[in-house]
């Protein structure tokens, strides 16, 4: 009687599932959760040396189309993955298809990453995805795009992998403040450096809707901490720390802004 072998392979089913986009609703929005609250589990959010920026108009004017783009990098991780929405304000295009799609539930939309989108064995980043958004004809003073990034190691599990989240804000042109960039920042947690892109130094402002400890750092396009400009407590209200890079060479740099459980990041660009 011939026997026969079966080799049974067990393939972790919930590591890979997800690999071609998150389910909706993973942004870390008002009101929405995180893949760190289900299954990338390993570190807090928003704990890890990497970083998540989202640039798009600082202005805009009602149905004009913008491009926005995601951007994460993080030291030691080699695959990669986000979601955005801007809930349900105007409407999104996917312009690259093989690395971005496209889900709409409850009327919010929301862009995340395919299969080939992870960019899988891309160590240290940054990595980036873009689409078009155009703004709605009759839209609010200003509106957020919320993000969350998945930052993995690529050993096919859910261990070892940072989730990180932030927002942008873009104002419609017909309220914005020319003279002052930042007089009409919202009440809420809100942070942004001008000029930018700049020459030797640049103003980063940020908001406060109450008190306490404040951490600020710039990083290289490597991830390495070139700076730490506040580390304690500071009073509710707008806030400015001034960056003199007089000394530092052109390129990109970041700064991280860290309050109570809130994280922003945003991208500098430094021109000499």
């Amino acid at each position: 009687m011939k026997k026969s072998l079966m080799i049974l392979m067990v393939i972790p089913a919930m590591a890979l599932a997800y690999s071609g986009g998150p389910p909706d609703g993973r942004t870390g929005a008002p009101g929405e959760l995180t893949c760190q609250n289900s299954c990338h589990s390993s570190f807090p959010l928003n704990s890890g040396d990497g970083s998540l920026t989202i640039s798009g108009p600082a202005q805009f004017e009602p149905d004009m189309t913008y491009s926005i783009t995601v951007e994460l990098s993080d030291i030691g991780q080699s695959r990669w993955g986000f979601e955005i929405t801007p809930l349900t304000e105007g409407s999104v295009n996917i312009t690259d298809a093989t690395n971005t799609q496209l889900s709409i539930s409850n009327g919010k939309s929301y862009v995340k990453h395919t299969s080939t989108g992870t960019y899988q064995g891309n160590s240290n980043g940054p990595v980036n995805w873009s689409f078009d958004w155009t703004a709605p004809s009759n839209p609010s003073d200003s509106i957020i795009f919320y993000a969350a990034g998945n930052a993995a190691n690529n050993n096919f599990s859910n261990s070892g992998d940072y989730i990180y989240t932030t927002s942008f804000t873009s104002y419609l042109n017909s309220t914005a403040v020319d003279d002052d960039p930042f007089a009409s920042l919202p009440s809420h947690f809100e942070s942004g450096n001008y000029p930018n892109p700049f020459n030797a130094n640049t103003a980063i402002n940020y908001n406060l809707p109450y008190a306490g400890h404040v951490t600020l750092e710039i990083f290289d396009i490597r991830g390495r901490m070139v700076e730490s400009l506040a580390d304690g407590f500071q009073d509710a209200g707008q806030n400015v720390h001034y960056w003199d890079a007089s000394e530092m060479p052109s390129g990109v740099y970041f700064f991280n802004l860290v309050f109570d459980n809130m994280r922003d990041s945003k991208k500098m660009v430094l021109i000499k």
